[in-house]
């Protein structure tokens, strides 16, 4: 016999079906509804605040087409946060790619229009998000599912196409090398406090 849904599962069903037909105002309830979600996920895979914010709205694009796929298998919430995980990560890779290739048109330490990158200061102090920064985008993105989002080793291997097994080893990676920067960092202080 199969188990009902849950009041709320089918008033979130009933909510898609009105999305997927293109209804206007069931489709700003549910923007309004996921709309700082799906901000938090996309600025926190991006990084920065204009391209988390570019992620965000290319997902609550890609939530609003993907509507008839909606199944009450998870919550809604989660079912857009994978949406928004999958878009975030494919925006970053484009970007990437696209900084790769600017990067081999220009003189390094320049920037397009001529003027010079400021260059951190040695003895800067570096919080988390600098210290994220300098891992590869595939460490990166494996911690940030895994500790922040509550992703599994499964799930974050789904979302991005990779075997368990490199998801694994990226964690792994990811945790030593965020050691070993906030170590050099902290001898770094250390350094910089005595006479």
């Amino acid at each position: 016999m199969p188990v009902p849904n849950p009041p709320r599962a089918e008033s979130d069903l009933a909510l898609m079906s009105l999305v997927a037909a293109r209804d206007a105002r069931a489709q700003r309830i549910l923007v309004e509804r996921l709309c700082q979600r799906v901000l938090r996920v996309a600025r926190l895979l991006c990084g920065s605040h204009a391209d988390g914010e570019d992620a965000a709205q290319l997902s609550l694009l890609e939530i609003l087409n993907s509507a008839q796929s909606y199944q009450v298998d998870s919550s809604l919430e989660r079912w857009a946060e994978r949406i928004t995980v999958r878009t975030a990560l494919r925006q970053l890779r484009r970007e990437h790619q696209r900084r790769g290739l600017l990067a081999r048109w220009l003189v390094p330490g320049t920037l397009p229009w001529g003027s010079r990158c400021e260059e951190p200061e040695p003895n800067a102090k570096l919080g988390l998000d600098p210290l994220l920064a300098r891992l590869s985008p595939p460490r990166r993105e494996a911690l940030l599912l895994h500790h922040s989002l509550d992703y599994s080793v499964e799930e974050i291997a789904e979302l991005t196409g990779t075997p368990p097994g490199t998801v694994k080893d990226r964690l792994v990676a990811g945790r030593r090398q965020l050691r070993k920067l906030l170590d050099r960092d902290a001898s770094r202080e250390a350094r910089r406090r005595l006479p």
